[in-house]
């Protein structure tokens, strides 16, 4: 621990060595040594061993188990009834009812915490006035209307078998029908968090809603703009080409 402000609060205190993302989050690929083989796509193989997740001296111990007990636990909770199964099935849908604010601000902290984060490898996730607005969002139990920062997810699949993605890697921005979003990747789904008000359509049309209604559908990995940003640099791991 470290004596520092606390990220979400903003009370001084001695600060947590905080997971960016939870451990309950991460089905990590294991090396030979039994490290986490994170997907960077950078260097020969794309990979780099890492122990524990990225962590980082963000908060205080207080909203420490407030972020646990009010967001972590219930979304592990609600996951373990609905989560896709091995395999995915092309036109496969999982519906489903949650809990609205819990489910949608559990995805919210987890980008509020990659941006607030000094790691380099997350320095790509720069909400600037968007930061703040999500701390007070997270702090006061507010997720706002299914528009605003609106959540999607989409299951991610191999078209060959229908086996899910199991990788994690770091959150992307990417403009979606010109309209800011953020990617997160985790929990064999790709989790996709509107910035910008309006457009996005499609987007919007999966949005988790505000009576709890949830709707998953597929995407094949071969399709996604991941393929060629991230596996297709993955040297020891065979990529299935599109046909």
């Amino acid at each position: 621990m470290k004596h520092g402000v606390c990220r979400l609060c903003l009370e001084e205190a001695m600060l947590q060595n905080s997971h960016i993302f939870p451990k309950s989050v991460s089905k990590p690929i294991r090396g030979d040594k039994g490290h986490m083989l994170e997907i960077t796509g950078e260097g020969r193989y794309g990979t780099k061993p890492r122990q524990d997740g990225y962590k980082e001296h963000l908060l205080c111990s207080a909203c420490e188990t407030f972020c646990n007990d009010e967001y972590e636990k219930p979304f592990n909770a609600t996951w373990q009834s609905i989560a896709p199964t091995n395999p995915w099935k092309r036109g496969q849908v999982i519906q489903a009812k949650v809990d609205y604010v819990k489910f949608k601000l559990f995805h919210l902290l987890n980008l509020f915490r990659a941006s607030i984060s000094t790691l380099p490898e997350l320095a790509g996730v720069q909400l600037g006035p968007h930061e703040d607005v999500l701390r007070k969002m997270i702090l006061k139990g507010d997720a706002g209307n299914s528009q605003r920062y609106a959540v999607a997810g989409l299951v991610l699949y191999s078209q060959v078998d229908g086996s899910l993605l199991e990788a994690n890697f770091h959150p992307k921005r990417m403009l979606r029908e010109r309209r800011t979003s953020y990617t997160m990747f985790y929990l064999n789904t790709e989790w996709i968090v509107l910035i910008s008000d309006g457009g996005a359509e499609k987007v919007r049309r999966l949005a988790l809603q505000e009576d709890g209604t949830l709707m998953l559908t597929g995407h094949p990995w071969q399709q996604h703009p991941i393929r060629d940003e991230i596996f297709s640099r993955i040297a020891d791991k065979e990529v299935n080409p599109s046909p």
